[in-house]
């Protein structure tokens, strides 16, 4: 059901890319410390690299860090070094076929009053097309968001969504639509689901 949803969305709008770059979406379900390897809540950050400078740019739930790019054999390593000298690389690799998720690798070497603090997650990464990591904007005169407001009982779905999904459900509403990206990651079906009510009722003529 979800993936349905997502070529509707898909279909209604299209955004081009507007300079060369490539994205991959991370998530690792294990790691491992000195004291052993854990399953754990998955860890998810989506990695953009800029492929004319050899930079690239980690967005995650925590935020967002910059680093430099090593091609290595079949493989990218992503890493970042921080004034203070610790040191955070991903690992990807780039085997046949290209499209299915590559396995992958996140290492924090964190150096702290002479102490060692490392941890290593494993986990698969792959990449994205351009188009699903950009937002759609559409405009919605206010006499429409109040209809659609009061006509899809904007008010009561709220109250049984997660409330992560309560800001990009209000985002649609003044005309920003989260990317397929964001909606696979961050969202439920439910609030897909309304989401793309509000898509399709927005791109009604009256």
């Amino acid at each position: 059901m979800r993936n349905i949803f997502l070529v509707v969305l898909l279909s209604v709008f299209g955004v081009a890319a507007d300079k060369k770059q490539t994205t991959y979406a991370c998530e690792f379900t294990t790691y491992a410390t000195e004291k052993g390897t854990f399953k754990s809540d998955p860890v998810r950050f989506t990695i953009v690299s800029n492929d004319t400078n050899g930079t690239y740019t980690l967005k995650g739930s925590t935020g967002q860090s910059k680093g430099n790019i090593i091609k290595g054999d079949k493989g990218l390593s992503f890493i970042k070094v921080t004034k203070l000298g610790n040191i955070t690389t991903t690992t990807i690799t780039n085997v046949p076929p290209l499209d299915k998720d590559q396995k992958a690798v996140h290492s924090r070497n964190i150096l702290a009053g002479g102490k060692l603090l490392a941890s290593q997650y494993y986990g698969t990464c792959h990449q994205v097309n351009e188009i699903q990591t950009k937002k759609v904007r559409f405009d919605i005169s206010k006499e429409k968001r109040d209809k659609m407001y009061r006509t899809l009982k904007i008010e009561k779905a709220l109250k049984k969504l997660p409330k992560k999904d309560a800001k990009y459900v209000l985002d649609a509403l003044n005309g920003i639509f989260p990317s397929r990206l964001e909606m696979e990651e961050d969202m439920s079906i439910q609030g897909m689901i309304l989401v793309s009510k509000i898509m399709d009722y927005a791109t009604k003529s009256k």
